[in-house]
């Protein structure tokens, strides 16, 4: 009996080692998705907020926040006045000011990735980590855009399906945005960094890759008020305001007399 027994277990090893591995053909993050105009008003500001968008959607993502509407519009006013605080009234940001903004004043990091390939962008997704691709947006040939997209746009990738060879994308460009797959051909030739006179098309081919991990950016201070990025997150100060609570006295200060940098005249 026992032999028996023994037998049928080689056997049942024998047909697991060679049967074929089960690969998953689908791999899409949770990525909460928003258009760039959440209530459909496609007027400035919102015309131009595809990079705050993208930001926005792998911030909620790595914050594990959901985004409804009015969550969204107000987070989108809030990452565009930071853009302005730093950088002053702008319409289009290049791979290296969105990488920069992110670094700077979020909780979590980015770096500039040249001529990034298709597996190098499997992976991050592997590794749970979104993907922010600038693009020449005519090249996307998408249905739902207007006169065949603007020049310069912005997207997440957050998934990819193996057997149909696309990427799944949160497209804020519109409204049917959610879970929008892309061929994996389409993305890949339409990258392209922001290039200033309409020359997007001849933009250098570059991804950002992200990480919840900070490494090179905790030690930032993007708002210099001597407070550094882990310092900001342990306080809850504001990381793009010199002084968070409006006391006329500078966070780090602040800190550093023992009190708080949110709360007026209270101590730590």
């Amino acid at each position: 009996m026992l032999k028996n027994i023994t037998v049928k277990k080689i056997i049942f090893l024998i047909v697991l080692l060679f049967l074929p591995q089960i690969v998953r053909a689908e791999t899409n993050l949770a990525v909460p998705f928003t258009s760039q105009s959440p209530f459909g008003n496609w007027y400035e500001p919102w015309q131009n907020f595809c990079e705050e968008a993208s930001i926005l959607m792998v911030d909620s993502y790595y914050a594990k926040k959901n985004l409804d509407q009015p969550t969204a519009k107000t987070e989108l006013l809030r990452i565009n006045r930071i853009k302005e605080n730093k950088y002053g009234k702008s319409f289009d940001e290049n791979a290296k000011k969105i990488t920069e903004l992110v670094n700077l004043f979020l909780p979590w990091e980015a770096k500039t990735i040249s001529n990034p390939t298709l597996e190098q962008i499997k992976n991050e997704i592997d590794n749970s980590r979104p993907v922010i691709i600038p693009v020449y947006g005519k090249d996307l040939k998408n249905p739902h855009f207007k006169n065949g997209g603007p020049v310069y746009h912005v997207l997440v990738i957050s998934g990819y399906n193996e057997d149909k060879k696309e990427f799944i994308t949160q497209e804020p460009g519109t409204r049917f945005g959610l879970d929008f797959h892309y061929k994996y051909d389409t993305i890949l030739n339409a990258i392209h960094d922001f290039l200033p006179g309409f020359k997007t098309k001849n933009g250098e081919k570059i991804a950002i890759f992200t990480s919840p991990t900070l490494d090179e950016s905790k030690s930032y201070d993007g708002d210099s008020d001597g407070l550094i990025k882990v310092e900001e997150m342990k306080y809850g100060s504001i990381t793009w305001l010199k002084d968070s609570d409006g006391d006329t006295f500078s966070d780090g200060d602040e800190v550093k007399n023992g009190f708080s940098p949110t709360k007026k005249f209270e101590k730590l």
